[in-house]
């Protein structure tokens, strides 16, 4: 009886709990308008836009205008490829560099391994600087191609570090059975320890993938091609160019519209996948058990 009042007590609600549900309902608010302000601008007209001083709280019409003219004008379509490419094709070169890496120096045995984690938590610390940075692209014949973008930064130490701290908590037993079967280095790292490491694996995935589809700086030094311009780089384009500079339509859709519409169509492929992966994010536990 007594447990089941104190459980009864526990249960229900106070004033502090509904204070925090409504602070965290406003903070959610405030978190979510401003891109919510973006969709709907997006859809908005002339009229409507400047009748409402561009703080619009629901679309009274939808209009696809902006968008028409965005996938017809600014080259969109172009660097959505050019993105895509560069997204997919640098992901999966930094998961594998990363993971190779990371497997190398979660081997307790390894000669040197502290020196070896040393250097990285030094790279990580200290880079080499962008004007050496560039002469060793340069060198490479990389300047003016997407893999200049790609290979120069194939494995960030910090996830490096946070991949192979993933592998130390696997179980050693796993891999001394596999070596014992004949399995090779390679093979325990793709059979074993990538199976049982899907939570980090998703978690570097996103922050690598995020970090191509966002890439703008280094476009800018090492891309001169306006043919290999990310998306990014559109995106400032319409932020800083008129209309006039964009296109000779007589009656175009107002500017707002259009960067709101550019806005958008940059961040769309991103909120579809992140639910997909969001689950691994907070999932952060081994997959799998020790063999007897």
């Amino acid at each position: 009886m007594v447990n089941g009042g104190k459980s009864k007590s526990l249960s229900k609600p106070g004033i502090v709990d509904y204070i925090i549900w409504l602070f965290l309902a406003l903070l959610c608010v405030s978190t979510l308008y401003p891109f919510l302000n973006v969709l709907i601008v997006s859809f908005a007209d002339m009229k409507d836009y400047v009748k409402q001083g561009g703080l619009l709280l629901y679309p009274r019409s939808i209009h696809w205008d902006s968008y028409r003219y965005v996938l017809r004008h600014s080259g969109l379509l172009d660097a959505y490829g050019v993105t895509i490419f560069i997204t997919v094709v640098g992901t999966l070169i930094n998961l594998i560099m990363t993971s190779l890496g990371a497997y190398v120096l979660s081997n307790r045995e390894l000669p040197g391994r502290n020196a070896l984690m040393t250097i990285v938590v030094i790279a990580m610390l200290f880079n080499g600087g962008l004007i050496p940075t560039y002469l060793v692209v340069r060198s490479l014949h990389l300047v003016d191609s997407v893999w200049a973008l790609m290979v120069p930064f194939a494995i960030n130490a910090w996830l490096l570090i946070l991949m192979r701290n993933f592998f130390q908590g696997i179980p050693v037993s796993l891999s001394e059975s596999a070596r014992l079967d004949g399995c090779s280095e390679l093979g325990i790292l793709v059979r074993i320890m990538l199976p049982l490491s899907l939570p980090i694996v998703a978690t570097l995935a996103l922050f690598y993938g995020v970090g191509h589809w966002n890439e703008y700086i280094n476009v800018i030094i090492y891309i001169n091609d306006p043919k290999l311009s990310t998306l990014q780089l559109i995106l400032r384009k319409m932020y800083s160019f008129s209309l006039e500079q964009l296109d000779g339509d007589s009656l175009p859709p107002p500017v707002e519209t259009i960067r709101a519409a550019t806005v958008i169509l940059s961040a769309l492929p991103i909120i579809i996948v992140y639910p997909f992966l969001q689950k691994y994010f907070v999932q952060g536990v081994m997959v799998g058990s020790v063999k007897g």
